[in-house]
Order: C-alpha cells, then structure tokens, then sequence
C-alpha cells in the first residue's frame, strides 16, 4: 500500500516540477502548489508508513512550505493563476 501511496506522490511532485520547468505554469499557479501540498503529503505518509523518519521530515517540510505559498497566493491573488510569460 505504500508503494501506491509514494508512487502517486512523487507522480504529482515530479509533475508539478516538470510544468514549472518547461514554463507551462509560473512558480504560484495555484496547481503547482497544490500538487506540491498533496504529492508531499502522500510521500510523508508512505515514508512513515515504512519507517523512513528523515523522508517524513523531507516531506513534511515541503508540503508545509508549499502550503504557506499556497495560502499566500489565493489571499493575494483571489481568482487568478499565475502562468509565465512565453518566450
């Protein structure tokens, strides 16, 4: 079960990066972050499930961070996605 549970995780944390990274979405579109929260957190649970305390605080870590830019961005930015300006 926490091989399902890491897979999906790192699907959503690996994707999130790969769109930021060939420009498909700016560092706050809401998406972004939001696969970051909830891939983070899927990855924490399967780590602890196994026992793998540095990559529960690992992971901890970014979802907490990805959350706070997350919570900033939808109080700053009601109703908008940042998308970043093509070349």
């Amino acid at each position: 079960m926490s091989q399902a549970i890491s897979i999906v995780g790192a699907v959503m944390v690996l994707g999130a990066f790969a769109t930021l990274q060939f420009r498909v979405v700016g560092p706050t579109h809401r998406g972004y972050l939001a696969a970051n929260v909830v891939g983070s957190v899927c990855l924490a649970v399967a780590a602890g499930l196994e026992g793998l305390w540095a990559f529960v605080a690992l992971n901890t870590i970014w979802g907490l961070v990805s959350l706070r830019s997350l919570v900033v961005t939808v109080a700053t930015k009601p109703g908008a996605s940042e998308h970043p300006p093509r070349a």
